[in-house]
Protein backbone atom coordinates (compact mmCIF):
# COMPACT_ATOMS: atom_id res chain seq x y z
CA UNK A 1 0.00 0.00 0.00
CA UNK A 2 2.85 2.37 0.76
CA UNK A 3 4.48 1.56 -2.58
CA UNK A 4 1.19 2.28 -4.36
CA UNK A 5 0.80 5.64 -2.64
CA UNK A 6 4.45 6.48 -3.34
CA UNK A 7 4.01 5.77 -7.06
CA UNK A 8 0.96 8.05 -7.22
CA UNK A 9 2.71 10.90 -5.47
CA UNK A 10 5.90 10.53 -7.49
CA UNK A 11 3.85 10.44 -10.71
CA UNK A 12 2.11 13.67 -9.78
CA UNK A 13 5.41 15.29 -8.80
CA UNK A 14 6.98 14.28 -12.12
CA UNK A 15 3.99 15.69 -14.00
CA UNK A 16 4.15 19.02 -12.18
CA UNK A 17 7.88 19.24 -12.84
CA UNK A 18 7.28 18.42 -16.51
CA UNK A 19 4.69 21.20 -16.82
CA UNK A 20 7.03 23.64 -15.08
CA UNK A 21 9.93 22.70 -17.36
CA UNK A 22 7.74 23.03 -20.46
CA UNK A 23 6.61 26.46 -19.26
CA UNK A 24 10.23 27.52 -18.88
CA UNK A 25 11.03 26.26 -22.39
CA UNK A 26 8.11 28.09 -23.99
CA UNK A 27 8.49 31.25 -21.93
CA UNK A 28 12.21 31.72 -22.52
CA UNK A 29 11.85 31.25 -26.27
CA UNK A 30 8.89 33.61 -26.53
CA UNK A 31 10.73 36.25 -24.49
CA UNK A 32 13.81 35.89 -26.67
CA UNK A 33 16.05 34.70 -23.83
CA UNK A 34 16.80 31.38 -25.57
CA UNK A 35 16.82 30.41 -29.25
CA UNK A 36 14.21 27.96 -30.51
CA UNK A 37 16.73 25.09 -30.59
CA UNK A 38 17.48 25.57 -26.89
CA UNK A 39 13.78 25.62 -26.16
CA UNK A 40 13.40 22.30 -27.95
CA UNK A 41 16.21 20.82 -25.84
CA UNK A 42 14.49 21.93 -22.63
CA UNK A 43 11.19 20.64 -24.00
CA UNK A 44 12.79 17.25 -24.59
CA UNK A 45 13.57 17.11 -20.87
CA UNK A 46 10.00 18.06 -20.04
CA UNK A 47 8.75 15.30 -22.32
CA UNK A 48 11.00 12.78 -20.59
CA UNK A 49 9.54 13.85 -17.24
CA UNK A 50 6.06 13.46 -18.69
CA UNK A 51 6.88 9.91 -19.77
CA UNK A 52 8.19 9.14 -16.28
CA UNK A 53 4.96 10.50 -14.82
CA UNK A 54 2.92 8.31 -17.16
CA UNK A 55 4.98 5.22 -16.33
CA UNK A 56 4.63 5.78 -12.58
CA UNK A 57 0.90 6.42 -12.96
CA UNK A 58 0.51 3.16 -14.88
CA UNK A 59 2.43 1.30 -12.16
CA UNK A 60 0.11 2.87 -9.58
CA UNK A 61 -2.96 1.83 -11.57
CA UNK A 62 -1.80 -1.79 -11.98
CA UNK A 63 -0.93 -1.98 -8.30
CA UNK A 64 -4.32 -0.54 -7.34
CA UNK A 65 -6.18 -3.05 -9.50
CA UNK A 66 -4.17 -6.03 -8.30
CA UNK A 67 -4.44 -5.10 -4.63
CA UNK A 68 -7.99 -3.75 -4.94
CA UNK A 69 -6.87 -0.73 -2.93
CA UNK A 70 -7.67 2.93 -3.57
CA UNK A 71 -4.61 4.42 -1.91
CA UNK A 72 -3.34 7.44 -3.84
CA UNK A 73 -6.33 7.51 -6.17
CA UNK A 74 -6.51 11.31 -6.39
CA UNK A 75 -2.84 12.01 -7.29
CA UNK A 76 -2.74 8.81 -9.32
CA UNK A 77 -5.70 9.68 -11.56
CA UNK A 78 -4.55 13.29 -11.93
CA UNK A 79 -1.06 12.12 -12.94
CA UNK A 80 -2.43 9.51 -15.36
CA UNK A 81 -4.84 11.80 -17.18
CA UNK A 82 -2.57 14.84 -16.93
CA UNK A 83 0.45 13.06 -18.38
CA UNK A 84 -1.60 11.76 -21.32
CA UNK A 85 -2.82 15.29 -22.08
CA UNK A 86 0.62 16.78 -21.57
CA UNK A 87 2.41 14.27 -23.81
CA UNK A 88 0.05 14.54 -26.77
CA UNK A 89 1.51 17.73 -28.25
CA UNK A 90 5.25 16.96 -27.96
CA UNK A 91 4.85 13.34 -29.07
CA UNK A 92 2.61 14.35 -31.98
CA UNK A 93 5.18 16.97 -33.00
CA UNK A 94 7.95 14.38 -32.75
CA UNK A 95 5.91 11.99 -34.90
CA UNK A 96 5.46 14.64 -37.59
CA UNK A 97 9.17 15.41 -37.46
CA UNK A 98 10.12 11.75 -37.93
CA UNK A 99 7.61 11.11 -40.70
CA UNK A 100 8.05 14.36 -42.65
CA UNK A 101 10.92 15.51 -44.89
CA UNK A 102 12.85 18.47 -43.45
CA UNK A 103 11.08 21.01 -45.68
CA UNK A 104 11.02 24.53 -44.25
CA UNK A 105 9.73 26.20 -47.44
CA UNK A 106 6.58 24.55 -48.83
CA UNK A 107 4.47 25.60 -51.79
CA UNK A 108 1.59 24.34 -53.88
CA UNK A 109 3.53 25.27 -57.03
CA UNK A 110 7.17 24.10 -56.78
CA UNK A 111 7.87 24.91 -60.46
CA UNK A 112 6.70 28.52 -60.20
CA UNK A 113 6.27 29.46 -56.54
CA UNK A 114 4.97 32.89 -55.54
CA UNK A 115 7.66 35.26 -54.34
CA UNK A 116 7.86 37.48 -51.28
CA UNK A 117 8.00 41.22 -51.80
CA UNK A 118 7.04 43.06 -48.62
CA UNK A 119 8.41 40.23 -46.47
CA UNK A 120 11.54 39.72 -48.56
CA UNK A 121 13.61 41.92 -46.26
CA UNK A 122 15.07 39.58 -43.66
CA UNK A 123 17.29 40.17 -40.67
CA UNK A 124 20.71 38.48 -40.49
CA UNK A 125 20.41 34.82 -39.59
CA UNK A 126 16.95 34.43 -41.11
CA UNK A 127 16.21 32.20 -44.08
CA UNK A 128 16.66 33.73 -47.52
CA UNK A 129 13.30 34.63 -49.10
CA UNK A 130 14.19 33.03 -52.46
CA UNK A 131 12.67 29.58 -52.97
CA UNK A 132 15.29 26.86 -53.44
CA UNK A 133 13.63 23.82 -54.95
CA UNK A 134 17.01 22.20 -55.58
CA UNK A 135 17.90 22.09 -51.88
CA UNK A 136 19.09 18.59 -50.98
CA UNK A 137 17.05 16.86 -48.30
CA UNK A 138 17.72 13.45 -46.79
CA UNK A 139 14.69 11.41 -45.83
CA UNK A 140 14.16 7.68 -45.36
CA UNK A 141 17.69 6.86 -46.41
CA UNK A 142 17.57 8.85 -49.66
CA UNK A 143 18.73 12.33 -50.64
CA UNK A 144 16.60 14.27 -53.10
CA UNK A 145 15.62 17.84 -53.90
CA UNK A 146 12.92 19.76 -52.03
CA UNK A 147 10.81 19.79 -55.22
CA UNK A 148 11.07 16.01 -55.47
CA UNK A 149 10.01 15.63 -51.84
CA UNK A 150 7.02 17.91 -52.34
CA UNK A 151 5.85 16.10 -55.47
CA UNK A 152 6.47 12.64 -54.00
CA UNK A 153 5.04 12.98 -50.50
CA UNK A 154 2.55 15.80 -50.97
CA UNK A 155 1.23 15.29 -54.48
CA UNK A 156 -2.26 16.27 -53.31
CA UNK A 157 -0.95 19.77 -52.53
CA UNK A 158 1.43 20.48 -55.40
CA UNK A 159 -0.94 21.77 -58.03
CA UNK A 160 -2.61 25.14 -58.66
CA UNK A 161 -5.69 25.72 -56.55
CA UNK A 162 -8.08 26.67 -59.36
CA UNK A 163 -11.73 27.67 -59.55
CA UNK A 164 -13.91 27.73 -62.62
CA UNK A 165 -16.60 30.32 -63.28
CA UNK A 166 -14.93 32.92 -61.14
CA UNK A 167 -12.79 35.98 -61.69
CA UNK A 168 -9.37 36.90 -60.44
CA UNK A 169 -10.88 39.63 -58.25
CA UNK A 170 -13.43 37.30 -56.66
CA UNK A 171 -10.81 34.63 -55.95
CA UNK A 172 -8.43 37.25 -54.57
CA UNK A 173 -10.91 38.47 -51.98
CA UNK A 174 -11.88 34.88 -51.18
CA UNK A 175 -8.22 34.15 -50.43
CA UNK A 176 -7.93 37.39 -48.47
CA UNK A 177 -10.84 36.41 -46.20
CA UNK A 178 -9.36 32.93 -45.80
CA UNK A 179 -6.09 34.45 -44.58
CA UNK A 180 -8.01 36.53 -42.04
CA UNK A 181 -9.91 33.42 -40.94
CA UNK A 182 -6.60 31.65 -40.27
CA UNK A 183 -5.62 34.44 -37.89
CA UNK A 184 -2.46 35.35 -39.78
CA UNK A 185 -1.11 38.89 -39.66
CA UNK A 186 -1.52 40.44 -43.11
CA UNK A 187 1.63 42.36 -44.03
CA UNK A 188 0.69 43.48 -47.54
CA UNK A 189 -1.89 42.90 -50.27
CA UNK A 190 -2.57 44.16 -53.76
CA UNK A 191 -5.75 43.21 -55.61
CA UNK A 192 -4.47 44.33 -59.00
CA UNK A 193 -1.35 42.23 -58.72
CA UNK A 194 -3.21 39.39 -57.01
CA UNK A 195 -0.67 39.33 -54.20
CA UNK A 196 -1.13 38.69 -50.45
CA UNK A 197 1.61 38.36 -47.82
CA UNK A 198 1.09 37.43 -44.19
CA UNK A 199 2.91 36.07 -41.15
CA UNK A 200 1.73 33.06 -39.14
CA UNK A 201 2.81 32.51 -35.53
CA UNK A 202 2.89 29.08 -33.91
CA UNK A 203 0.76 28.60 -30.79
CA UNK A 204 3.35 27.32 -28.33
CA UNK A 205 6.80 28.68 -29.11
CA UNK A 206 5.67 31.64 -31.19
CA UNK A 207 7.76 30.58 -34.19
CA UNK A 208 7.00 32.69 -37.24
CA UNK A 209 6.50 31.67 -40.84
CA UNK A 210 5.83 33.95 -43.80
CA UNK A 211 3.03 33.13 -46.23
CA UNK A 212 2.56 34.48 -49.74
CA UNK A 213 -0.44 33.90 -52.01
CA UNK A 214 -0.58 34.72 -55.71
CA UNK A 215 -3.87 34.86 -57.60
CA UNK A 216 -3.91 34.74 -61.40
CA UNK A 217 -6.42 34.37 -64.19
CA UNK A 218 -6.79 30.88 -65.65
CA UNK A 219 -8.28 31.10 -69.11
CA UNK A 220 -11.42 33.07 -69.78
CA UNK A 221 -13.63 31.57 -67.07
CA UNK A 222 -11.46 30.87 -64.10
CA UNK A 223 -8.65 31.81 -61.73
CA UNK A 224 -5.96 29.99 -59.76
CA UNK A 225 -4.13 30.63 -56.51
CA UNK A 226 -0.63 29.50 -55.53
CA UNK A 227 0.35 29.42 -51.85
CA UNK A 228 3.72 29.26 -50.17
CA UNK A 229 4.71 29.02 -46.49
CA UNK A 230 8.32 29.49 -45.34
CA UNK A 231 9.82 29.38 -41.85
CA UNK A 232 11.62 32.61 -41.01
CA UNK A 233 14.40 30.70 -39.23
CA UNK A 234 15.68 27.15 -39.11
CA UNK A 235 15.64 24.34 -41.63
CA UNK A 236 13.57 21.88 -39.61
CA UNK A 237 9.92 22.74 -39.06
CA UNK A 238 8.52 19.33 -37.98
CA UNK A 239 6.05 19.44 -40.86
CA UNK A 240 4.56 22.78 -39.73
CA UNK A 241 4.58 24.49 -43.14
CA UNK A 242 2.95 21.53 -44.87
CA UNK A 243 0.33 21.33 -42.12
CA UNK A 244 -0.23 25.08 -42.50
CA UNK A 245 -0.91 24.71 -46.23
CA UNK A 246 -3.27 21.80 -45.58
CA UNK A 247 -5.17 23.72 -42.89
CA UNK A 248 -5.45 26.75 -45.15
CA UNK A 249 -6.78 24.77 -48.10
CA UNK A 250 -9.18 22.77 -45.92
CA UNK A 251 -10.55 25.96 -44.39
CA UNK A 252 -11.77 27.25 -47.75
Amino acid sequence: MRFQLLCARLALAALLLAVLTAGIAIGTVRLGAFPFESGLTIMAGATALGLIALLLALVWMLRAFNANQGAGKRPGFVALLGSLLFLYTPLHTLYLGLTSPAIHDATTNPEDPPEFVALAKRAPGMNAPVYDGSEQIRFRGETNTANYMLHTYYADLTHPQGRLLTTKAKLFWHEFEAVKHMGWHIADFNEQQGHIEATATSFWFGQKADVVIRVREAGAIGAIADIRSQSQTGTRDFGANIERLKAYLNAQ
